[in-house]
């Protein structure tokens, strides 16, 4: 493959205004694309194979009003008095969004009797009439404005559920974002000591994520997107994007240093380089194309931008970058190393960091304690971890400033914190009952729901046309994401024979019951997603490292990394610790998502490095172990270290966003990525990698002749040999 890389290295810094032409025409295509076919995302999604979903499914078969959106207005009177006092104000406010388009009714809190205990906070209903997933954010706006007429006269109004989902956000780059890419910046110009070279990375980046971000959004209308999907693309293209290009740059600007012309510097570069890039980005597409194996939709959908978008970047950095090196020429360079270029100084600036060789060596004098103190600071900071506790996004992570928020705290305070989170019974009944039979069934259903001492209060919600299917809301004494309210689903499910009685079937479905699905499915699927990702990269740090103890120690570093990014999530998120985020469980398939992203991206650092040190082994140091693992993290450290900073700013910058669930993810990223990198690679590795010795590079002879030889530098004699053929046929001419 290198000599292939190698060529096409040439061709892009030969032809480089066809390349850079086609990549815009692409990036437009993708827009274009994107404004015709863009959909609205959503968190809406399906869970196919639970009870929830077959629940939602029998409602939408059987009664289909039952499938749209819906949402509260929940208001509160000032301190020490009551909602009596501003019925007028109410009825005219609920009459105002009653009015509206899209809007099918309200229910007063007068009506329903919804009023807390105190007199001083009601809660009314609104129904729709189209899905949760046709709510616009002009209807969110104009309930808003609606409210004013209630918060006008000194009533805080506050809109919840479907109506409050579709407010506008700040979008999906925002503020941090931002930064987080102007310090990426930073570090590139740094790093490089030269801009048109700092540059580079983030000019390919931004194609890759333009181009990966538009595709995704003009698939909208072929599958459903969640509103993360998109931020998660943005997120990997950015941070890949720059550290694939960041790469292939420094590999060029050293041959270039060391007396190669332009041209043959760029197929040398992306025959080796781009070689390394290639195989990374396939073990961060494994591992995210993987999450399909899961069976949850969105979940298949996320994963699959996310590794389209990976591919992309590594395919843009492979292409525009050779071109890019050919409009920027010398000017990559720092003014230090054209002076030195000019004078005919080749070899004569090294980018090995005299810190890092002091630092390995540091190491190298006590191995086995190094790698105890890794294990015992890992562990102590994976320790919380085993308290994790999973749930599902609702009102309570929502920022404290918004409406959605509000209604949750107001509904809790008012009415208790079940109120917030309802369980939907759908009870499947006879087709042959009267009328009067299957009111007395209802009512005996009902009954028994009753009964349970977790239920606070159960009432009838609807009944279909036909009699046959009816809905109850059962609410819980305990809040949604509380364990008591696991144990109630738990419990309902078990005993659903009992309580739907002969010839009726019953189902529990709402927020909490998804959760446990989900929970389940996840955890029944998360073995085999495993087995199939780590499997299939474990084969492939076979066949690249020619070794059985590096991939195998590969893995066991990342199993620190995950348990410690999950340990720092629970003391963060969970138990709200610095006062940082607030309080709240981890999202439930936030562990599956990163074991997927962080095992990648692991991978890649693993890569950059360990291959520096295979390289000395193998040539440089000729079989010396020590000296291949010193020279090799010397030569590799500065551009390890630069891609790491790179990938936490841009990962950091999420943090700063107003939806938990992308704080959590770029959190537990940059989290990953600070342990992964400058703990156990940089850290870890190299101590275990003096320890193993020459075993390191040991393969059993059968497997050897099983297994492909593929060099993960690439062959440098293929690059020469395309190079020494350019040169003969520039002579010749």
């Amino acid at each position: 493959m290198s000599e292939k890389l190698a060529k096409l290295g040439a061709f892009a810094f030969r032809k480089r205004w066809f390349v850079l032409a086609s990549w815009l025409v692409i990036v437009v295509a993708a827009g274009t694309l994107m404004s015709v076919f863009r959909q609205p995302v959503s968190d809406s999604f399906s869970i196919p194979g639970t009870e929830s979903q077959e629940a939602f499914d029998k409602l939408e078969e059987l009664m289909p009003t039952a499938a749209n959106g819906s949402g509260r207005i929940v208001f509160a009177a000032p301190e020490g008095e009551s909602l009596t006092d501003y019925q007028a104000t109410i009825d005219e406010t609920l009459a105002k969004v009653a009015g509206l388009e899209d809007v099918k009714g309200t229910v007063s809190p007068f009506m329903t009797r919804a009023i807390s205990q105190d007199g001083r906070i009601g809660l009314a209903q609104v129904s729709l009439d189209g899905t949760a997933m046709d709510v616009s954010e002009t209807l969110a706006d104009d309930i808003s404005a609606a409210l004013d007429t209630a918060r006008d006269d000194g009533l805080q109004a506050e809109a919840g559920g479907d109506i409050a989902s579709a407010a506008p956000s700040e979008g999906i780059m925002g503020v941090g974002e931002i930064v987080g890419v102007v310090v990426a910046g930073i570090t590139l110009a740094i790093t490089f000591g030269a801009l048109v070279a700092a540059s580079m990375p983030l000019i390919t980046a931004f194609v890759g994520v333009g181009i990966g971000v538009s595709a995704v959004y003009a698939l909208s209308g072929v599958v459903d997107v969640n509103t993360v999907t998109p931020t998660l693309a943005i997120m990997l293209g950015l941070a890949v994007g720059i550290d694939y290009s960041l790469f292939i740059v420094t590999r060029y600007r050293k041959y270039r240093m060391d007396g190669l012309e332009a041209s043959a510097a760029v197929s040398k570069a992306i025959a080796t380089a781009g070689n390394a890039v290639i195989f990374a980005a396939l073990t961060v597409v494994i591992a995210l194309a993987g999450l399909s194996i899961v069976g949850i939709p969105f979940l298949t959908v996320m994963g699959l931008a996310a590794a389209g978008t990976v591919a992309i970047a590594a395919t843009v950095a492979v292409t525009l970058i050779p071109a890019l090196l050919g409009f920027g020429g010398d000017k990559v360079l720092s003014k230090k190393q054209r002076a030195q270029l000019a004078a005919g100084q080749t070899n004569a600036t090294s980018t090995d960091s005299n810190v890092a060789k002091k630092y390995v060596t540091a190491i190298s004098k006590k191995p086995l304690l190094v790698v105890a103190l890794v294990i015992l600071i890992v562990g102590a900071i994976a320790a919380p971890a085993t308290k994790l506790h999973l749930g599902f996004p609702s009102a309570a992570s929502a920022p404290v400033e918004s409406t959605e928020r509000k209604a949750y705290d107001l509904i809790d305070e008012g009415f208790g914190p079940g109120f917030n989170g309802p369980l939907l019974i759908v009870a499947e009944l006879p087709n042959d009952l009267s009328q009067s039979e299957t009111q007395q069934r209802v009512g005996e259903i009902a009954q028994r729901l009753s009964n349970f001492r977790a239920i606070a209060t159960v009432q009838p919600a609807g009944m279909s046309e036909a009699g046959d299917l009816a809905i109850l809301q059962a609410v819980p004494v305990t809040g949604p994401s509380d364990e008591g309210t696991k144990n109630l689903v738990t419990n309902l499910r078990e005993q659903a024979d009992e309580i739907a009685g002969e010839g009726a079937n019953l189902y529990v479905t709402g927020t909490t019951a998804i959760t446990l699905d989900m929970d389940n499915l996840l955890a029944d699927a998360l073995p085999k997603y495993l087995l199939v990702v780590v499997g299939l990269s474990l084969i492939l740090l076979m066949i690249v490292f020619r070794s059985i103890l590096v991939p195998l120690k590969a893995t066991l570093g990342f199993l620190l990394t995950i348990a410690a990014t999950f340990g720092a999530l629970v003391v963060m998120f969970q138990w709200g610790w610095f006062g940082v985020f607030d309080p709240t469980p981890i999202v439930s398939f936030l562990p599956i998502i990163m074991v997927g992203i962080l095992f990648g991206l692991a991978m890649d650092y693993e890569f950059f490095l360990v291959s520096g040190m295979h390289e000395a082994y193998e040539h440089e140091d000729k079989g010396k172990a020590k000296a291949a693992v010193i020279n090799g993290f010397t030569h590799g450290a500065s551009v390890v270290t630069a891609a790491a900073v790179i990938m936490i700013s841009v990962f950091a910058g999420f943090i700063f966003t107003d939806m938990q669930m992308v704080q959590m993810i770029g959190f537990a990223l940059a989290f990953g990525i600070l342990i992964d990198a400058f703990v156990v690679r940089m850290t870890l590795v190299p101590a275990a990698m003096l320890l193993f010795g020459k075993a390191a590079w040991w393969l059993p002879a059968w497997l050897k002749r099983i297994l492909p030889n593929v060099s993960l530098e690439g062959d440098e004699a293929a690059a020469e040999t395309v190079i020494s053929t350019k040169k003969t046929a520039k002579r010749a001419k």
